[in-house]
C-alpha cells in the first residue's frame, strides 16, 4: 500500500508541475512597451511630408510560435504603446509600414516591421527600440 501511495504522490506532483507551466501570452505580470516613429510621404513617395512619433498606429503582438495575432493596441498621442499582464516566453511585436521599395503613385503595399524578443522574468518590463515605419 505504501508503494501505491508513493507512486500516486509522485504522479500528482509531476502532473502539478508540468501542467502549471504557462505559455507565452496573457495572464502574467510582465510588460512590453515602446514607441512608433513614422515617416509620412506624399503619394508618389518622393517627398517627405512630415516625421515624428505617430498616434493611432495599430501595434500587434504574437505569442510564442503562433502565427495568429494575440492582441493589438493603438499608439497614444506620443506614439507610445504597451502590452501588459504577459507571461514569460517568446514574443513578436509588429507594426505595418508602407513598402517604399515600390515608388509608384498610389502604392499602398504594407510590410510588417517586427521586433522579436524573450520575456525571461515574470515581472519583467521590456522597452523596445523605436519601431520606425513609413506611411
Amino acid at each position: 500500500m505504501k508503494n501505491v501511495n508513493l507512486s500516486l504522490n509522485i504522479f500528482v506532483l509531476l502532473f502539478v508541475f508540468t501542467s502549471c507551466k504557462k505559455e507565452a501570452g496573457e495572464d502574467g505580470k510582465a510588460t512590453i512597451k515602446g514607441k512608433v516613429y513614422a515617416y509620412d510621404w506624399d503619394n508618389t513617395q518622393l517627398y517627405l511630408i512630415s516625421e515624428g512619433y505617430s498616434s493611432g498606429e495599430k501595434v500587434y503582438v504574437l505569442y510564442g510560435d503562433n502565427t495568429t495575432i494575440g492582441d493589438d493596441v493603438r499608439t497614444s498621442i506620443d506614439g507610445s504603446f504597451e502590452f501588459t499582464y504577459l507571461n514569460k516566453g517568446h514574443y513578436k511585436v509588429f507594426v505595418n509600414s508602407l513598402d517604399t521599395t515600390y515608388k509608384l503613385k498610389g502604392n499602398d503595399t504594407q510590410i510588417p516591421v517586427i521586433r522579436e524578443f524573450e520575456i525571461t522574468d515574470k515581472k519583467q518590463t521590456i522597452t523596445l527600440d523605436d519601431i520606425i515605419i513609413n506611411k
